[in-house]
């Protein structure tokens, strides 16, 4: 028997950066153990899984701990001027790796790297084969991503607008499910 969607919300816009949630089911004890799903909107492309189900702030957790974690300024080890696919295969190597072996070029400590890193940072399955990286450049933040076997993509819009639409949409889904 299929559950009943008892809220959903769309927070930002679809077209740059938006996050899109539902709570399904029966209502649990406790506001932060609904179950649903989650989703990324990023230039009108979804990422992630949104008919994954799983317990919504497991997914909201992770984006906020990327909002928080990521470098300002110019810097950090990975500057405006790396492309997006070397940056995003540092990252994930730095976060991923399975030997100590860095990448040619790569000069510095790997551990900064992590920071950078959006998905998948324990956000459970709603971004399984996903991977992406947020990195500030003046006053714009590059989010560069991909899905496992695609070619990776980026786009670019103003700081702080990752930071601004995972609070709004962490407010948002609070708000809905007390």
């Amino acid at each position: 028997m299929k559950q009943e969607v008892v809220f959903s919300s769309r927070v930002g816009d679809r077209w740059t950066f938006a996050i899109e949630f539902e709570g399904i089911g029966d209502p649990p004890k406790i506001w932060n153990e609904w179950w649903g799903t989650l989703w990324l909107w990023v230039n009108g492309a979804i990422v992630g899984r949104p008919s994954e189900f799983e317990m919504v702030m497991t997914g909201f957790d992770s984006l906020l701990e990327s909002a928080q974690r990521i470098p300002t300024g110019l810097s950090g080890p990975l500057q405006p001027s790396v492309g997006a696919a070397e940056a995003l295969d540092l990252v994930m190597w730095s976060r991923y790796r399975d030997d100590d072996q860095a990448p040619e070029g790569f000069v510095g400590d790997s551990a900064e790297l992590e920071r950078y890193e959006v998905l998948p940072r324990l956000t459970g399955p709603f971004f399984d084969g996903w991977e992406a990286v947020l990195i500030e450049a003046g006053p714009e933040e590059r989010f560069i991503f991909r899905h496992e076997g695609v070619e990776t993509r980026e786009v670019r819009w103003s700081v702080g607008t990752f930071r601004s639409v995972v609070q709004q949409a962490v407010s948002e889904f609070k708000r809905l499910a007390t």
